[in-house]
């Protein structure tokens, strides 16, 4: 096949129809390695390493559409460039590794770039919840009109939320500052509802824990952040 394309100059239908297959190989690797998480460590094993939490991980592996996305991105950039390289004698099938094999390898490397444009924005919803004057708690909160009751909920919370990922405290900020239901708070931050939800059973869960423990001594306000 090589042999084929050199003497086609690198055009014409074959090429196409080897563009044309790459992309949809990669496409199945690319779902199915981030649908398992697998991805990542895939990167690792390459020396391609981005910062990617588990809550954006775990986001990629529960919905279909951010696979998609991503994907998208990802072999946009590594099908024009394996093209192009392939045309410049830079892969070579008697070097050992199959076409396949060293096309996915750059599709690992242009995988870090891909992530880091579906995350940016992604980020950037989060950061505008999360703004940093209020990362720490949440001063606009009021349950009481009595200072020393704010001052005690606001504690109460910051507890809670200590451990909390970028996405639970998001999710607790428009929730107790706004009244917004789960479905505009998915919106909102570019989720989907399911995905408030766990996040919500997550602090629910860490709340009823510190309260079983007399850590915190609110169980009404733990009840408010987590409901």
């Amino acid at each position: 096949m090589h042999e084929q394309l050199m003497t086609d100059g690198f055009t014409g239908p074959r090429f196409e129809l080897l563009r044309e297959d790459l992309w949809l190989y990669g496409w199945r690797v690319l779902r199915k390695w981030m649908g398992e998480g697998e991805i990542i460590a895939r990167c690792r094993e390459s020396d391609i390493y981005f910062f990617a939490p588990y809550t954006e991980v775990e986001e990629m592996m529960r919905r279909d559409e951010v696979r998609v996305d991503i994907a998208g991105l990802c072999l946009g950039k590594a099908v024009p460039l394996f093209m192009r390289l392939l045309s410049q004698g830079r892969w070579n099938p008697e070097r050992g590794a199959s076409i396949r094999t060293f096309f996915i390898g750059l599709c690992l490397g242009c995988f870090r770039d891909a992530y880091r444009e579906w995350a940016g924005p992604y980020r950037r919803r989060l950061a505008e919840v999360l703004h940093p004057d209020v990362i720490g708690g949440f001063p606009k909160v009021s349950l009481d009109p009595e200072p020393a009751a704010q001052m005690l909920f606001r504690d109460t919370v910051d507890t809670i939320l200590a451990d909390a990922s970028w996405e639970e405290r998001a999710v607790c900020m428009l929730m107790l500052t706004s009244g917004a239901t789960q479905e505009q708070i998915a919106q909102r931050l570019g989720t989907t509802r399911k995905a408030v939800e766990r996040r919500l059973g997550r602090v629910r869960r860490r709340a009823q824990e510190l309260a079983a423990a007399g850590v915190i001594m609110v169980p009404s306000v733990s009840s408010a952040v987590a409901k």
